[in-house]
């Protein structure tokens, strides 16, 4: 019975690392194309001077 639990166990296991993308590309990423720009445009921040 041990047995079958620790398996049970080992299943869920590769499953969530399988649906995470640890073996490649996830499965809900798969025919997607990655943005152009970063999430994070830093490039467009200006730091102006400080306020008197």
């Amino acid at each position: 019975m041990r047995i079958l639990v620790l398996l049970a166990l080992l299943a869920n296991l590769f499953l969530l690392a399988y649906g995470q993308g640890f073996f490649g590309v996830a499965p809900h990423d798969i025919g997607r194309t990655p943005s152009p720009k970063p999430f994070f445009n830093h490039a467009n921040i200006h730091v102006g001077p400080p306020s008197p």
